[in-house]
């Protein structure tokens, strides 16, 4: 019965993560139309309305950023790390597919994020709010389950480019991001040794409980086994004269 309820509720925290991933592609573009300001006056021209526009785009980023971190607190609470690394794997796959969707549009418009302004067209908007949510998202992954991600990125040596595109991506579109999101996302980028990393630097999410938990399984399995072993063998009775 017991494992009964945990798979139920593995299943609950992985519908929640990867719901929470794909409702990123497409919930900007509704929450633009549901907060779009109200002004008695007409824009009084095409660049007013853009820098409207890129300010609301920040702050509906800095709310995705809120739900990013429940996300993940939800995935630190697993206590399977088997289920978990099955869950981080099926979660990168969705995020590299939504960002190299994305990309394709981004690229197709001629939106170049060092010397474009903010886009008007809506396709672009999504496709903006798509890569810097995702990649955002997985770099908190990346920081706070280094084992996990790393075992993971090892195998899918083909999700190297997407990635590193999507991080300086949002190297070029900084002034879209929080402060705390920069500074995460130059620590995702140490982390993957995809810049040189600083003399003092260090994963702050990283700990040598966390880190080891997979350790910890296999040497519980290991010890639980020779129990078991030993159990089964001939028993000497112990007399007491």
């Amino acid at each position: 019965m017991f494992r009964s309820r945990t798979c139920r509720l593995s299943l609950r925290v992985f519908a929640y993560v990867v719901a929470t991933v794909s409702v990123l592609t497409v919930i900007a573009h509704a929450q633009r139309e549901s907060h779009q300001p109200v002004t008695s006056e007409p824009q009084k021209s095409g660049e007013s309305k853009s820098k409207l526009d890129e300010e609301l785009f920040k702050r509906l980023f800095a709310q995705r950023r809120k739900d990013h971190i429940e996300a993940v607190q939800t995935l630190l609470k697993m206590d399977s790390y088997e289920r978990l690394y099955k869950m981080i794997a099926v979660l990168a796959e969705k995020v590299v597919e939504v960002i190299e969707s994305s990309k394709n549009i981004i690229e197709k418009a001629g939106f170049l994020p060092y010397n474009s302004s903010f886009p008007e067209d809506s396709n672009v908007k999504d496709a903006l709010s798509s890569i810097l949510e995702n990649t955002a998202l997985f770099g908190d992954i990346i920081l706070h389950l280094p084992d996990i991600t790393h075992r993971i990125l090892k195998t899918q040596q083909d999700w190297n480019s997407t990635i590193h595109w999507s991080l300086n991506f949002a190297n070029q579109t900084r002034h879209l991001l929080n402060k705390s999101t920069i500074m995460m996302l130059h620590l995702v980028e140490q982390e993957l040794n995809i810049t040189e990393r600083d003399p003092s630097y260090f994963n702050p999410y990283r700990s040598a409980a966390h880190g080891g938990r997979h350790e910890d399984i296999v040497k519980k399995k290991k010890k639980s086994a020779r129990k078991e072993k030993r159990k089964k063998g001939p028993q000497i009775a112990k007399i007491e004269l």
